[in-house]
């Protein structure tokens, strides 16, 4: 079995590729009908996305190069960027070539690859204590993964070569903070920690879900990082444990659930370069302390929005303009 390793989304950290521009536009087919999760990247470099749910991308690229774009059920486009900020593509029924272009990292093997299946994981989430004692145990609460689908997504190898397939789903493990992917949806792989520098998942939104190896904040192999710049980043810790059903009764008095159920317990951390991690919450009034001046623009368009997730994501990419 083989393991994929893809390019990083370049919205919130890219590798350099000298002066770059934003991006934006659509990617339809001939008769105009969006298509979603099309693969979008600069041609020379190692800048890419995924479109959302409505066919829409965003990411930033060498104005002199090329836009290529990638779809299952359709023939690949190439647009040369000359400058725009915003490029519309057009793709039309066919074959893409992006289908088969996949490898393990150097110095890695087939065999440094987990294989799960997904009866496996399931057994590993339940509890059969309620049945032994006569009692119904009911479907669990919660779940240990980041998405309820598999998901599209890519990440880069620590060789920082671009590889992807476009066959291949994704999803996150927040138990062990894993990065699983499937061929198929009944098999379920663990990937190679140790070949994958950084990934990103996308469930139809415009901004990715982004994780990288962040010792300083987690033990786990990957931590989801909302907001990079080249002088910190803010991060997203999801500890998530499982809790047995408890469940019983003296026959008058009844206590616990009758459930297993997966709590998680989010935590968010600044982390300035060469600095430690400082722990906070995500209001308003913290990030205008943290980042500064940089921020208020974005801030103030934004009304009485609530700070969550996608809030800090959007204000990453709006300081990288």
């Amino acid at each position: 079995m083989k393991a994929v390793y893809l390019v990083f989304l370049t919205i919130l950290s890219f590798k350099s590729v000298g002066q770059t521009v934003s991006i934006s536009g659509t990617v339809k087919d001939e008769h105009g009908q969006a298509i979603p999760f099309a693969f979008v990247r600069d041609a020379r470099h190692y800048s890419a996305t995924y479109t959302d749910s409505v066919g829409a991308y965003l990411l930033k690229a060498d104005p002199s190069s090329t836009l290529s774009a990638y779809a299952i059920g359709y023939s690949d486009a190439h647009i040369p960027i000359a400058k725009k900020n915003v490029i519309d593509i057009v793709m039309n029924k066919g074959t893409s070539s992006a289908g088969a272009n996949f490898k393990l990292p150097a110095g890695t093997s087939d065999d440094n690859i987990g294989f799960l299946t997904r009866q496996q994981l399931s057994a590993q989430t339940g509890s059969s204590q309620l049945a032994k004692a006569g009692f119904t145990h009911e479907p669990t609460k919660g779940s240990p993964y980041l998405f309820d689908e598999w998901v599209h997504g890519f990440a880069v190898g620590t060789s920082d070569s671009l590889l992807y397939d476009i066959n291949n789903l994704y999803n996150y493990d927040k138990k062990s903070g894993e990065l699983l992917f499937t061929t198929d949806k009944r098999s379920v792989m663990q990937v190679n920690k140790a070949g994958v520098k950084y990934f990103c998942l996308f469930n139809g939104k415009l901004y990715p879900s982004v994780f990288e190896n962040a010792p300083a904040v987690s033990k786990k192999p990957f931590t989801e990082v909302l907001l990079t710049t080249p002088s910190f980043k803010i991060y997203k810790l999801t500890d998530t444990k499982l809790e047995r059903a408890d469940f019983h009764t003296d026959g008058v008095i009844e206590s616990g659930h009758r459930y297993d159920e997966y709590i998680d317990a989010v935590h968010y951390f600044f982390v300035k370069v060469g600095e430690k991690p400082k722990q906070i919450s995500l209001k308003k009034k913290t990030l205008k302390e943290l980042i500064g001046s940089d921020a208020d623009k974005f801030i103030a368009a934004q009304g009485d929005r609530d700070v969550d997730d996608g809030y800090v994501r959007e204000l990453g990419y709006s300081l990288s303009q």
